[in-house]
């Protein structure tokens, strides 16, 4: 368990705490108004709407789908989203060519016809810019053996 749950513990524990004249009880509470009444924790948290993670004890919204602290899915449809992408692999369409971007990039590459067929719109222009120097060009054609060669499964998480 952390420092801080410990702490909160402890000061549950303790009852409800009186702030003196000044607002402030030499602790680490924050300022409030004189005769101010906090009581414990964990009824503040639910009365503000918040709760305490279940896995890290962290205080967190009541309407948090996932921990901010240790990032466990809260929310009963993203876990079985969560559990069935687990089961069954990554969810990727496969309407994109590996050949097709192959054959563009070395052919084309010097324009980037090949970036714009894969979606990289940005990095279509720059290669559009550029294909004066004839930098794009060379590119090209590393990058159309690289798709040639690419595994499909690598190919499609990557470009659909």
């Amino acid at each position: 368990m952390d420092k801080r749950a410990e702490e909160i513990r402890k000061l549950s524990q303790k009852g409800p705490i009186q702030l003196d004249r000044g607002g402030y009880d030499g602790g680490s509470l924050p300022r409030a108004e004189p005769h101010a009444e906090l009581t414990r924790p964990a009824n503040i948290a639910k009365r503000e709407g918040r709760i305490n993670c279940p896995v890290c004890d962290e205080d967190i919204s009541a309407r948090a789908k996932k921990c901010r602290h240790c990032g466990e899915v809260l929310d009963a449809n993203m876990r079985q989203e969560q559990m069935a992408e687990r089961r069954t692999g990554p969810h990727y369409t496969r309407n994109k060519s590996k050949i097709a971007a192959g054959i563009f990039a070395i052919l084309l590459g010097g324009i980037g016809v090949h970036k714009y067929y894969l979606g990289r719109i940005g990095q279509g222009i720059l290669y559009t810019l550029f294909a004066v120097t004839g930098i794009p060009t060379i590119l090209g054609v590393i990058e159309g053996i690289i798709y040639l060669t690419m595994d499909d499964e690598k190919f499609w998480q990557k470009y659909g």
